[in-house]
């Protein structure tokens, strides 16, 4: 399978924005567009709304919108500060161009202004099962044994030894007839760091059991993976967890915030559903799976767990609902106050970025390689 030309079919609000590698090994750019990107901000603030009739005063509510902001507002934000002369002088309209192209467009590192989360998915692909499942195993054991893992078995060299490590390897003169005369010292160097390193590696392997940090096997969407488990710092919630509403709920983590609902939302709205997000003692991250000769991973494959439920509350960008109130003025006569809110909603019906999104990602490629 060339991998540098096979497309992967990716899931609503998310795009391709460039590929880098070879036939037999890719990194893939993808990004998440928020919904928010394709919503003019005004239409997120309260406004008073025209009304034909003088007796009916119109308003539409805020949308107190969540998660993760689209790096478009960055820009916004630095733009309206440096206009009104709120940044340093250094900070020209020019410098800010530059800086947003270097954020936005910076070849294989692209983050586009719409986006609210920009990752790289790598696949690799191996000889064989055997060869792929080994070099994703060593992923694993390398962080406590450095390079004394099994070679993997695409290394092909005249007479090497059966069960000879990668640290032996690098170590003895065998690949010496493989390097150039003029880096045959630069090499010698190289073993001799490999040869520090690994007297290390038991004080470093003592250090990540201190902290709890282990390494182990297991099963992702059906395959074989290697996971990172590490004791979870941040203590277990309440036993009624929210957060507000009122205003505007931005997320400034991965995840964005706990949704909102409850007593403590404006009166006019529609109140979410208690929601509490399920808590673990540890956190785990899946560093890699083995699909038959392919190897699938990638910076957004760790990044799985940290992502949001599509079942998260939160108040729809679209849908409204009028709530019609009757009020007097000040000489006693009626009057009809309506006052356009927004209906509840859930994370996956919004677009916005969820855990869901990127398993289905995943899976999509496994079946293709399949």
């Amino acid at each position: 399978m060339n991998l540098k030309t096979t497309k992967f079919t990716l899931p609503k609000g998310w795009k391709e924005a460039s590929r880098m590698g070879s036939e037999d090994q890719v990194v893939i750019r993808v990004f998440h567009a928020n919904p928010l990107s394709n919503i003019d901000p005004k239409e997120l603030e309260d406004k008073s709304l025209e009304s034909s009739d003088s007796n009916v005063f119109i308003t539409k509510m805020a949308v107190p919108t969540s998660g993760v902001r689209p790096m478009n507002d960055f820009y916004r934000i630095m733009k309206g500060m440096i206009a009104g002369g709120m940044m340093p002088p250094e900070w020209t309209p020019g410098k800010l161009e530059t800086l947003w192209g270097g954020m936005t467009k910076s070849a294989n590192a692209e983050r586009p202004g719409e986006s609210d989360m920009a990752n790289d998915i790598e696949i690799i692909q191996c000889k064989d099962e055997k060869i792929a499942w080994q070099t994703l195993k060593n992923k694993a054991l390398m962080p406590t044994q450095g390079l004394d893992v099994p070679i993997p078995g695409n290394i092909m060299i005249p007479g090497l030894p059966e069960n000879m490590s990668m640290s032996d390897l690098f170590q003895s003169d065998m690949l010496k007839n493989f390097i150039p005369k003029e880096q045959l010292e630069n090499f010698s160097k190289m073993q001799s760091t490999i040869k520090e390193a690994q007297k290390q590696m038991p004080k470093i392997k003592q250090n990540l059991e201190k902290k709890g940090v282990k390494y182990r096997e297991g099963k992702l969407f059906g395959c074989k993976a290697v996971f990172m488990d590490s004791p979870n710092l941040t203590p277990p919630p309440s036993s009624e967890t929210r957060s507000s509403s009122k205003g505007n709920a931005d997320g400034m983590g991965m995840g964005g915030p706990s949704p909102a609902g409850g007593d403590d939302s404006p009166p006019l709205l529609t109140p979410l559903p208690k929601f509490k997000k399920p808590y673990s003692s540890t956190i785990s991250a899946c560093m890699g799976i083995s699909c038959n000769n392919f190897i699938i991973g990638g910076p957004l494959l760790l990044a799985l767990e940290s992502l949001p439920a599509g079942n998260t509350p939160c108040y729809s960008l679209t849908k409204t609902k009028e709530v019609r109130e009757k009020i007097k003025d000040e000489n006693g006569k009626e009057q009809t106050s309506i006052t356009i809110v927004p209906l509840p909603s859930t994370y996956a019906e919004e677009g916005y970025l969820i855990k869901e999104d990127v398993e289905e990602i995943y899976q999509n490629i496994i079946s293709k390689l399949k």
